[in-house]
């Protein structure tokens, strides 16, 4: 009985357990999100560095030319970090992804979230919550 018992809490507690995939496989591939026109979202492989992941988001408006915003997801000895780049190529702006429940938001933290073929990229702790893309997977054309 009591290895039963012990047995039904390691497996709640593993179903509860945050997903351990890396940053980059949740991110891998194409996204989109059709509410309010559309929004896209590519992360494919930079092709200079093969580690890094190039990041690039599109919103689409009623009238004039998409606001495109460019990403990296960067691996590092401390985890990995989504940066925001500029026209210049160089990061403005750039987070450490979060990894499970420590750490400080000081400075701002990125949390990627991703359920089935959902996504979801959330900074907290630079300034009010920031939603960096939220919708679903999508094909790569």
């Amino acid at each position: 009985m009591r290895n039963a018992v012990f047995l039904v809490v390691l497996v709640a507690a593993c179903a509860s357990a945050p997903s351990q995939r890396a940053p980059a496989e949740q991110l891998r591939g194409c996204w989109i999100n059709r509410d309010a026109g559309a929004t896209t979202m590519r992360w494919l492989p930079d092709r200079d560095r093969p580690d890094v992941l190039a990041g690039v988001r599109h919103i689409y408006r009623q009238v004039g030319a998409p606001v495109v915003t460019r990403y990296t997801l960067e691996p590092s000895e401390e985890g990995s970090s989504i940066c925001e780049i500029g026209d210049d190529g160089a990061a403005t702006k750039c987070w450490r992804v979060a990894r499970g429940d420590n750490g400080s938001l000081e400075g701002g933290r990125v949390f990627v979230d991703t359920h089935g073929e959902a996504l979801r990229i959330t900074v907290i702790g630079d300034g009010p919550e920031r939603t960096i893309f939220q919708g679903r997977r999508d094909g790569c054309d």
